[in-house]
């Protein structure tokens, strides 16, 4: 932690107030640690109390969720509800079932969703919800049962209008379908106003189909920012096996890369010339097959169990992993490869440790809020009314290069250019910092 004498303050306090909620504090300790030099050039941040008031929510809240299972058998779950800052706009973010989820976890993506929306430019403020439970395996009823119960709790704490279809991509279609039916119908028993959700409601560029371009078209340009022929003929290793894994993977074979390996700790894909770009297309129209079901359909690709992916050495490593944390470890392992750059492609990926220690070597290394902004300017921005793919392909290239610049610009500004993390941090905070102080908010 930074010595800077109002971070030590806020972060004081948020530590006071929640001791419990380590991985909110980690999530607020890597802003503060990028904020320094942003403080000191503009003294008045810290004196208007901006840090403290980043270090607490708005709103928060959790509630019951009780519905009955296949069996009849009366079940429970807890959910939650987080809205950060609202200054930029009303608050958008995502939605996650998963075991073992608690409130620190939640408000931890909610500013990371407040930092993503204002270094993309987008008019909102950041929030997050979820329970600690998933729907996976159950049948339509009991799935039914749960959303519809599930949104009875959210109902009352979301923003006005709201649209379902914000949460493409992060459920599966038939929760996604119950919790919108659910939405619309307490909307109008309501008479609140609601965004419509239709099948053609969403972005002609799926969720994680903008996510993994944008990642591509980021590190291409960060490569030849420094002097690096972009992806072409670069060695990539991709961790995840769906999301916007396979869509990374494809995007960069399409530019020229060879993605010699794509898995997670439970095994990977690997093959020494790059997978076949036919395999890796396939794989991001049909996610959640084995991988060992791809391996025996592509002839020269290798199955290989356990957790050796780190072993592996390549030029350019995508963190697409949605259902692991890389920690110090991993990290060191990783760099002791020397890649030229690591990019994330989904929020907390890594741990705090695991980004310290990415950040402090040198290995270019971008967070998700910038390098994986890619779903949220094309679900939640302008971008989403593109009127054709192409048109939504170049909108999103221009946007992901306008979060490289102003990344890499402000890490200049702070006297350390080149440090992405640091850059997107900050210019994130600065926007929201700067609305802050012109509304008197």
């Amino acid at each position: 932690m930074t010595e800077h004498p109002s971070i030590r303050r806020a972060y004081g306090t948020a530590a006071a107030r929640d001791p419990g909620e380590t991985g909110f504090l980690q999530a607020l300790e890597t802003l503060y640690d990028s904020l320094p030099a942003c403080l000191e050039e503009q003294p008045q941040y810290g004196a208007a109390g901006l840090l403290e008031r980043l270090g607490e929510p708005e709103r928060s809240a959790s509630f019951s969720i009780c519905w009955t299972d296949s069996r009849g058998q009366p079940r429970q779950a807890r959910g939650f509800f987080v809205q950060y800052s609202t200054a930029l706009g009303p608050c958008r973010g995502g939605l996650l079932f998963r075991p073992g989820l608690d409130m620190a976890a939640v408000k931890a993506l909610a500013l990371e969703t407040a930092l993503e929306n204002s270094l993309a430019g987008l008019p909102l403020g950041g929030g997050s919800c979820g329970a600690d439970t998933v729907p996976a395996g159950w049948d339509s009823g009991e799935s039914l049962r749960f959303c519809q119960s599930f949104m009875e709790g959210l109902f009352p704490l979301l923003p006005r209008p709201f649209r379902p279809s914000d949460w493409s991509g992060l459920v599966p279609r038939r929760e996604l379908d119950y919790l919108a039916g659910q939405y619309e119908r307490l909307a109008a028993l309501t008479a609140a106003p609601s965004g419509p959700f239709t099948p053609e409601d969403g972005p002609l560029m799926p969720r994680w189909q903008a996510v993994g371009h944008g990642l591509c078209m980021f590190a291409e340009l960060a490569f030849r920012r420094t002097g690096l022929p972009g992806l072409q003929g670069q060695s990539v290793l991709i961790s995840g096996r769906d999301g916007p894994a396979p869509w990374a993977g494809e995007r960069a074979a399409r530019m020229g890369a060879r993605v010699i390996a794509l898995g997670d700790a439970s095994g990977c894909l690997y093959a020494r010339d790059g997978l076949p770009l036919s395999i890796l297309r396939r794989m991001s129209a049909q996610p959640g097959l084995p991988l060992l079901l791809w391996a025996i359909r592509a002839p020269g690709v290798e199955y290989r169990p356990g957790p050796g992916l780190w072993d592996i050495p390549a030029d350019a490593v995508f963190l697409c992993d949605g259902h692991g944390r890389l920690d110090k470890d991993d990290a060191r392992q990783m760099l002791s490869h020397r890649p030229a750059g690591v990019f994330e492609g989904l929020p907390r990926v890594c741990t705090a440790l695991a980004a310290k220690t990415l950040s402090a070597g040198d290995t270019l290394y971008s967070p998700a809020i910038a390098s994986g902004a890619g779903g949220a300017l094309m679900v939640l921005g302008r971008h989403s009314s593109a009127i054709d793919p192409w048109t939504a392909a170049r909108q999103l290239r221009a946007a992901m290069e306008a979060i490289f610049e102003t990344a890499w610009a402000e890490s200049s500004r702070a006297g350390c250019p080149g440090d992405l993390g640091l850059g997107a941090r900050s210019a994130a905070f600065r926007r929201i910092a700067d609305t802050i102080l012109a509304k008197g908010r």
